[in-house]
């Protein structure tokens, strides 16, 4: 139903709508057997989003509409827990688990006891807080007794319903269980963060640790989040009596549990089911390191009680990771798409943990020197977080006398090893990199960041037709891609030999559509496309506003002025008649700056306090990057390359007096009705402004959509004018000019 129909129509469609996207989510994410394909779930969606828009006040806190939304948090606040979490006492020993047990029949005066022997996901432990049946908070652990409320970001996870099933929930319903990352899941996230030029997160439980206490929920719904549940909290109008009990009622509320558990009468049967768990926890899609047994019991766990710290009724066995000896026969480097040079241990084949090791990561130089790792070494392997085998020890008494203490730079002669290129050490990162950015290592790399959407939007390119692409060697730099023709591209090949699948002439021509429409995008997103280290979006937007071109950019004497200037502030001498350098390039920034204002360029949105020296947005590491990059025989390769294909963008802030918001800061906070975040973000800088990540007193205006948080309290603090979204969508098109003195029609104060 999308027509117009009667308010009551409407709100009959929202309820249904709503309970069918709950009930697919359900099918997906909690029962694994989804009814239908993800785009008859996206038309449901999109068919509530707008009868959502249309009547704003039916829009509700559980609505699946409102998972992501909402502004980035200042912080987590701290709340106490109602029961407080406590910690698990736990074991590596048969005996000791046997003791566990013993002690827990001799306080209920029996021979036998019934555990609930669960998988242990290292994962993040979380307590979900529904009231009525909705879900009203979301804290982590924490110190067991206070956790940090994550309620945005626990939204934000799609198996975690935000209201229960069931016609009847009780009063109050607190769900404790782990926040965690599939294998398959942190991998594609680690290929996403290479592709971006990001380093990868080490492993899964970092990454899930990180993940929740990212400021950001719109960041957070990016990844790859799952959570089980497996205990409870508080809970009202609910009379549960044991665990088996505990974990029916999670399914019946849509809450989802492990796949297998198992309910033991005796010793002997809960080391059978703690070995079981061993044997298939390499088929499980999750990490996991343990085996978890629960008294089943309520009543009887009373009788047992607890300690100050952990339930006496429960114990956790801890497995031994497993682990292996073999001979490091080489060590070699790969260069990632970073240009990251990355030590392999090349291994005499040896089996581990289901299958046959022959590699293992190394990390870095500082990691081989500080284990002592040397080529011919006995070393003992394991699987890191289950899934990388790593090298975590030698030993020494069978180390050959030739062994010799791993150099980076002089095994590698200084070279990469892929292009003979210079490499550096990059302290921030413990890691050595491959100085050359068009080291053909990198060459998926940079295609996929040529084709971001910040970049040149190319949304045809994902990462399986860029690596075909340079497989088949049909490319090996971004701009080959303009050589291309419609025909090469359709036969490319994305499949196998056996199993071909082509791109097809249809994609092939919405690509070079793609790629001649870039053809008129401003100077920033060509400088985001090159991807010039330390040059991302913001910065790219600053330095199109502050050059006529690419030409300009590669000859700045803006950014010549700011290196003479950041060289002499590392170096500022005490003395104040000494200080006539410093004062002098300052001057000379300070000119550049009054020109480029008289030409219409804006002042950067992170200019620093200090206005006169606004030119300072682009740090030291920016201004070096740049300039070498352009000194490089890369970067000039790239600018003959530009010419001959005629492509010429021109600087975003160039002949921007005039435009609707020439010279104008805005802040964006909520959610727009009709518009995204990105949206209004590329028609603010169309009509000549910027936009900042904080309210100021610099700050022109605020456009203020639903749910706005802080920024507009900011905003009403410092007497900042705020817009609704119909005044700024009149704004960025020039139908009326507004002042801070002067409020009209649209500003929300």
């Amino acid at each position: 139903m999308t027509g117009s129909g009667t308010r009551g129509d409407a709100e009959s469609r929202i309820r249904f709508l709503r309970g069918e996207l709950e009930r697919h989510n359900r099918l997906y994410y909690v029962d694994a057997r989804p009814e239908i394909e993800d785009r008859a779930y996206d038309a449901l969606y999109r068919e509530l989003e707008e009868l959502e828009k249309r009547h704003p006040d039916l829009v509700t806190s559980d609505s699946p509409t409102q998972r992501v939304g909402g502004e980035p948090l200042s912080g987590f606040s701290t709340r106490t827990h109602t029961v407080p979490m406590m910690s698990l006492g736990n074991t590596y020993s048969r005996e000791e688990l046997a003791q566990f047990d013993r002690r827990v029949c001799d306080r209920l005066g029996t021979d036998r006891a019934v555990y609930v022997v669960e998988p242990k996901i290292d994962g993040v432990s979380l307590s979900v807080r529904y009231e009525a049946g909705v879900l009203v908070r979301a804290l982590t652990r924490g110190d067991g007794k206070t956790g940090d409320d994550v309620t945005a970001n626990i939204r934000t996870i799609r198996s975690v319903p935000l209201r229960l099933s069931g016609a009847r929930p009780p009063a109050v319903f607190e769900a404790r269980g782990e926040v965690f990352m599939t294998r398959e899941g942190f991998a594609r996230l680690n290929d996403r963060r290479r592709e971006a030029g990001e380093e990868p997160f080490a492993n899964a439980r970092n990454a899930t640790a990180g993940s929740i206490k990212q400021l950001d929920p719109k960041i957070v719904a990016q990844r790859p989040l799952e959570v089980l549940f497996y205990a409870a909290g508080e809970v009202a109008g609910l009379d549960i009596r044991s665990q088996q009990q505990l974990l029916k009622t999670f399914r019946e509320f849509g809450l989802r549990t492990h796949a297998r558990v198992w309910v033991t009468s005796s010793f002997d049967e809960m080391w059978q089911a703690v070995e079981a768990l061993d044997a298939m926890r390499p088929t499980l899609p999750y990490d996991t390191d343990g085996a978890v047994i629960k008294l089943d019991d309520y009543a009887r766990r009373e009788t047992v009680g607890w300690t100050a710290k952990a339930p006496s009724w429960a114990m956790a066995y801890k497995y031994e990771a497993e682990t292996a000896f073999t001979r490091l026969t080489a060590i070699t480097v790969q260069v990632g798409r970073t240009g990251t040079l990355t030590p392999v241990a090349e291994l005499e084949p040896v089996a581990l943990a289901g299958s046959t090791i022959s590699r293992a990561t190394l990390h870095n130089e500082d990691e081989i020197r500080r284990k002592d790792i040397r080529v011919g070494d006995l070393v003992e392997i394991k699987k890191a977080g289950e899934v990388i085998p790593a090298v975590v020890s030698v030993r020494q008494e069978s180390r050959p006398a030739s062994a010799q203490p791993f150099d980076m730079e002089r095994f590698l002669g200084g070279q990469c090893p892929e292009c003979h290129g210079p490499i550096a050490r990059d302290p921030q990162f413990v890691a050595w990199r491959c100085e050359n950015p068009q080291c053909p290592a990198q060459s998926v790399r940079r295609i996929r960041y040529f084709a971001m959407r910040e970049a040149l939007d190319l949304q045809m390119l994902g990462e399986v037709v860029a690596e075909a692409l340079v497989e088949k060697g049909l490319i090996r730099e971004p701009l080959d891609l303009y050589d291309l023709t419609v025909e090469k591209l359709g036969a490319l090949n994305l499949g196998t030999a056996e199993s071909p699948r082509l791109f097809g002439e249809k994609n092939a021509e919405k690509l070079r559509q793609a790629l001649e429409a870039a053809r008129a995008l401003p100077l920033s997103r060509w400088i985001c496309a090159l991807g010039i280290p330390e040059v991302g979006e913001s910065t790219a937007y600053e330095l199109g506003r502050a050059h006529r071109d690419l030409v300009d950019l590669a000859h700045s004497d803006l950014l010549r002025a700011m290196q003479k200037y950041y060289a002499l502030d590392a170096s500022r001498p005490k003395k104040k008649e000494d200080s006539a350098g410093h004062a002098s390039a300052t001057e000379d920034m300070e000119k550049l700056a009054r020109k480029l204002e008289a030409k219409g360029a804006a002042k950067p949105s992170s200019a620093k306090s200090k206005s006169r020296e606004w030119l300072l947005a682009f740090g030291p590491k920016v201004v070096e990057k740049v300039i070498a990059y352009f000194e490089s025989p890369a970067g000039l390769a790239v600018l003959a390359r530009l010419a001959k294909l005629g492509l010429a963008p021109r600087g975003d802030g160039q002949a921007s007096g005039d435009a609707p918001l020439a010279g104008k800061t805005v802040v964006l906070t909520g959610t727009l009705a009709g518009t995204t975040r990105d949206e209004a973000t590329d028609l603010i800088r169309a009509a000549g402004g910027s936009v900042a990540s904080t309210v100021s007193k610099q700050t022109d205006f605020v456009v203020a959509g639903e749910n706005a948080g802080s920024k507009l309290d900011k905003a009403r603090e410092l007497g900042v004018p705020v817009l609704d979204e119909k005044a700024f969508l009149a704004r960025v098109s020039g139908e009326k000019k507004v002042t801070k003195t002067e409020p009209r029609e649209g500003w929300l104060f």
